[in-house]
């Protein structure tokens, strides 16, 4: 699986360190108290663009490679904070 040119391993070591769950649980993730609003809601706008089975699970998939790619947002701005402006 390649998500916006994370490898498999990457991926892999995301869902583990922030402890998404295999397969990722959209609605755990939606619950979490340590992620913003803003990238929930991202993740909610995801939505089935038909009717029917297969249409919902597409964007069950969706969700789960949006929440890769808010989590590798956030990943990112935890380990490399900005630095506090000198005023």
């Amino acid at each position: 699986m390649k998500i916006e040119g994370f490898t498999e391993d990457q991926i892999s070591a995301l869902v583990k360190a922030w402890k998404l769950g295999r397969p990722i649980d959209v609605l755990a993730f939606l619950g979490r108290a340590d992620i913003p609003d803003e990238v929930k809601e991202r993740v909610r706008n995801i939505t089935a663009s038909g009717k029917g089975v297969k249409a919902e699970a597409a964007a069950y998939l969706e969700m789960q490679a949006q929440i890769i790619i808010e989590v590798a947002k956030l990943d990112k701005q935890r380990s490399s904070p900005m630095p506090a402006k000198e005023e």
